[in-house]
């Protein structure tokens, strides 16, 4: 159960952290720094819930 809390908490940081990326300002942002954002940011879950 709280691996499944764990899950969701950092999917809507990732979200949040990419939306809040967008807003500061949208053309200084290219997708390939979302993606790696993205993608760090699975990495630290997986490394936190396997922890």
């Amino acid at each position: 159960m709280t691996g499944a809390v764990l899950v969701v908490f950092f999917a809507l940081s990732a979200l949040a952290a990419l939306v809040a990326l967008a807003a500061v300002d949208p053309r200084t942002v290219p997708p390939i720094t979302g993606t790696c954002a993205l993608i760090l940011t699975l990495a630290a879950l997986g490394a936190a819930v396997l922890r």
